[in-house]
């Protein structure tokens, strides 16, 4: 399997192992006149190395999620960029699993995730602001700060292909994923929303791509699973319910038959940022340690 394919003249989609899912991740390389610049380091070592030959002068992450550092510790020497607000996740490990929810999640975080601290604890060279065109030699990079997946995640656009890097804004069958404590709904859809407005004719993702054409309605299918989940919620919610008895029923990630506890936690964290969403809407109420459906008359 070919694991870096050229998108536009220097500028090259690469793969990550296990076909791009997590722990893994895509990520994208330009080789610009004056700078040679890789987006995220999660693709694993080997598929790394094509990109490692050519050079590499910058590593700009687009958010904090191990699955997209995991190789960082293959690029020690390079210099690493991210937006503003997400390097205390990138620069503080104790930030990073608080932020993330594994603190109260009860779980056995270092069991479950080894890592070495050469990726949990980054000097960060540069933080990026929404907007910040960076010029790397007839490649242009614009930053856009698409927040919701995490408070700092960033997309780019490059103005000369009208190729647009989403980073986990990933279009994949999933859907969003903001199932982390620092993950925002309201937040996801105004980045899904923004992103519709761009002039963009290619789209690629961290998991999945790249997709040529109907970017827009690429974007809108994928901002829809949201609504799709608040109603799920609320057909369940035939009766008042506990927390519990909404979770770990496969609501979400239904091609998981028997999650594993991370996965599990996920839902977990999905579930409450929906039923809050949705009693702040006024469809749902919380009493008695229950949720339920609001009556209207």
């Amino acid at each position: 399997m070919v694991c870096m394919q050229e998108l536009a003249p220097n500028i090259f989609y690469i793969s990550g192992e296990n076909n791009s899912r997590f722990p893994y991740c895509a990520c994208l390389y330009l080789k610009g006149d004056n700078m040679r610049v890789l987006v995220d380091a999660g693709m694993g070592a080997k598929n790394l190395a094509p990109a490692r030959e050519m050079g590499i002068d910058l590593l700009i992450l687009t958010h904090c999620h191990i699955d997209h550092r995991l190789t960082l510790s293959d690029v020690p020497e390079v210099p690493v960029w991210c937006h503003e607000n997400e390097a205390v996740y990138l620069k503080d490990s104790d930030s990073f699993f608080t932020a993330m929810g594994f603190k109260r999640s009860g779980l056995e975080i270092p069991r479950l995730i080894a890592l070495p601290r050469s990726i949990l604890e980054i000097e960060i060279a540069h933080e990026l602001v929404d907007g910040e065109r960076i010029d790397i030699g007839g490649i242009t990079l614009e930053t856009i700060h698409t927040p919701g997946h995490s408070p700092g995640h960033l997309s780019f656009l490059i103005p000369e292909h009208e190729l647009l890097f989403s980073g986990d804004i990933d279009l994949t069958p999933f859907g969003p994923f903001y199932g982390h404590d620092f993950g925002n709904i309201q937040d996801f859809i105004a980045s899904i929303q923004k992103l519709k407005k761009v002039s963009a004719k290619k789209i690629a993702t961290g998991h999945a791509g790249p997709f040529q054409g109907k970017v827009d309605e690429r974007l809108k299918a994928y901002e829809q699973i949201i609504y799709r989940r608040d109603q799920l919620l609320l057909d369940r919610l035939t009766r008042p319910s506990p927390l519990e008895a909404l979770t770990n029923r496969n609501l979400f990630y239904r091609y998981y038959p028997d999650p594993p506890d991370l996965i599990r936690w996920f839902e977990v964290v999905h579930i409450e940022k929906h039923l809050s969403r949705l009693a702040q809407s006024g469809k749902v109420t919380f009493k008695d340690g229950r949720w339920q459906r609001t009556v209207r008359h």
